[in-house]
């Protein structure tokens, strides 16, 4: 889904991963509306692609090699084609498509202007982005990274799928974000006060994309 419907004199667009959940939880469009009328945010357009099922977003959304391929190759042709031709994409995620979306970003480092990761779920596979990050392309990107300081829980499980997290989403994002420094990359680090909320996600978000198109 494309919001606005068409995309008029925007420059720039964003990428939505779990499109459904920005769409229906955080209430994307509507923020982005809002802060289009406020001043805050210049003319821009959202595309905001869905995920079928939580075993989908499972498979998808863990540092998946074809999927960052698919997203970062045949999704900006399909905009160009279908919507317009942008003079930037950035791509956003929350959650686990927020670990994708950096791993997407990495994999393919001339795709994305920068990248929203909104409580990435860097705990994935014992912290796998972490340990696979020296190997990974050197060209710096740019992210804004959240992750709340009320998001402890350790050892949980996420069915329906065996993914297991063993480390706190807090811990993790922290250490991932200090990894990225380390390699070179643009970090910005917003710790809110609140979990894995969708609320908190909302709050932040017209703040997060203005500071991802300051170039």
């Amino acid at each position: 889904m494309c919001h606005p419907a068409t995309a008029g004199d925007a420059k720039d667009c964003f990428l939505f991963l779990d499109g459904e959940l920005y769409t229906e939880r955080v209430k994307a469009a509507m923020i982005l509306n809002e802060a289009q009328t406020a001043g805050l945010l210049p003319s821009v357009a959202c595309v905001f692609l869905p995920n079928e099922s939580t075993a989908g977003r499972h498979a998808d959304y863990t540092c998946n090699e074809a999927f960052a391929s698919f997203v970062a190759e045949e999704v900006p042709r399909w905009i160009e084609r279908e919507i317009a031709p942008f003079e930037r994409i950035f791509l956003c995620g929350l959650s686990l498509s927020a670990l994708q979306s950096v791993f997407t970003a990495l994999r393919h480092p001339c795709g994305f202007a920068g990248v929203l990761a909104q409580s990435p779920s860097a705990w994935w596979e014992d912290e796998w982005l972490v340990k696979a990050l020296p190997a990974m392309p050197a060209s710096p990107q740019r992210i804004w990274m959240s992750v709340g300081t009320l998001e402890l829980q350790t050892n949980v499980s996420h069915p329906p799928t065996p993914l297991v997290q063993k480390a706190s989403q807090l811990d993790s994002v922290r250490r991932l974000s200090a990894m990225l420094r380390t390699n070179g990359h643009d970090i910005h680090l917003h710790e809110y006060n609140g979990g894995h909320d969708a609320a908190c996600w909302a709050a932040e978000l017209t703040e997060s994309l203005a500071w991802l198109m300051r170039s």
